[in-house]
């Protein structure tokens, strides 16, 4: 009697969502999407601005919004970013309660620094949403361990000030319903590596935003700049120049600047290409992917010892610093840059292990496998 073959599944059905997609959350929706052509992938995104209000309410613009594609009934499995809606939206659309949900993580609001400007109701409301998230996902990925530990020590202090104890011990089973997921890298910059290197030549390419406090950034180069040490700076990075904030800093810094400014891709790629130093003064990065880019490319990775970066940049060149005191801050970069920029000893194309996705394409792929097949039936 011949053996019937198992029946043949259909490609897996995911509905992505990015609620907030600024550059990074897109990065890694194209990698991932790229990286598992074989998943049948709906995408639906929401643009990165009004931050308090996109948290709160992005279930609702899309669950109010009559898309066809959220009120489809056949998807096999939902990730989302741990900022989106996801209670409201499945609440709303009747289609959308069945498939698992898989949360990633990208970063967490307990770790999160917070401006002047943002009250602890708006902190507490923001880090509740991303506890429901938490609280009703199948799984939930993190990008790193910090981001992991950070969070859930955060969320157990939140929840000791909660006047009645949750029954069941929901952050233990979502602790046990969790990993750790990197953003990978594309192979971009890998072949740069073998490329020569200018030492003197350091690159900013952040944010700058006061997250990423590019004013302590400045305030070394500046110093090693009066002291007559030489270097060359292309400062690079999303909302760079667009006003006068900085206009003291070009100026001081003139002589050393060979780029000032957001950069298209072709500079970019140009500068990471001829890099001797990245460097990072950031109070908040679940991950670097811009230190990782940097170090990709072979250049020296210059960083605080604090956030992801031990985790993730684990050989580089680290200066102590400190998240809270700027004077401190700046003065152990100075330091750091200072030792690199008068050394004689020769510096070798930096070897730091950094996650790509040819890599790591098959454990994205378990994982999603595995939680889908808790909808899915032959």
């Amino acid at each position: 009697m011949a053996r019937r073959s198992p029946p043949t599944l259909p490609p897996v059905r995911i509905l992505l969502l990015s609620s907030y997609h600024s550059a990074s959350h897109r990065y890694w929706c194209e990698g991932l999407m790229a990286a598992l052509p074989g998943i049948t992938w709906t995408l639906k995104t929401q643009p990165a601005r009004h931050f308090s209000w996109r948290v709160r309410a992005s279930g609702w613009l899309w669950a109010l919004g009559d898309d066809p594609g959220l009120a489809r009934t056949d998807y096999d499995l939902i990730i989302a970013t741990s900022l989106t809606g996801v209670v409201p939206l499945r609440a709303m659309c009747a289609g959308l309660r069945s498939p698992p949900l898989l949360t990633y993580f990208h970063e967490n609001q307990f770790a999160h620094p917070h401006g002047d400007t943002q009250s602890e109701v708006h902190r507490i409301g923001w880090q509740f949403q991303s506890l429901q998230n938490a609280f009703c996902a199948d799984w939930i990925s993190f990008n790193t361990a910090y981001n992991r530990d950070t969070f859930l020590e955060g969320a157990a202090s939140l929840l000791r000030r909660f006047p009645e104890r949750l029954p069941g011990d929901p952050l233990r089973r979502a602790s046990e319903r969790s990993g750790i997921l990197p953003v990978p890298l594309t192979e971009e910059f890998e072949s740069y590596r073998s490329s020569p290197k200018d030492p003197s030549l350091i690159v900013w390419n952040h944010r700058w935003e006061w997250d990423k406090q590019p004013k302590r950034f400045l305030a070394a180069l500046r110093r090693l700049s009066e002291d007559g040490i030489d270097f060359r700076l292309a400062m690079m990075g999303c909302g760079g120049g667009r006003d006068n904030t900085f206009a003291g800093d070009a100026a001081a810094l003139a002589k050393h600047i060979v780029h000032w400014g957001e950069a298209d891709a072709a500079t970019y790629r140009q500068w990471i290409r001829k890099a001797g130093i990245g460097v990072s003064t950031a109070v908040h990065d679940f991950q670097g992917l811009s230190m990782l880019e940097v170090a990709q490319a072979g250049a020296t990775a210059v960083v605080p010892r604090r956030l992801a970066y031990p985790e993730c940049l684990p050989g580089a060149h680290f200066y102590e610093g400190s998240a809270t005191d700027a004077a401190k801050d700046t003065a152990d970069l100075e330091a750091s840059l200072r030792a690199l920029l008068t050394s004689d000893a020769p510096r070798k194309a930096q070897s730091h292990p950094v996650p790509i996705w040819t890599k790591w394409k098959d454990q994205y792929k378990e994982r999603i496998e595995a939680v889908a097949a808790m909808h899915r039936l032959p």
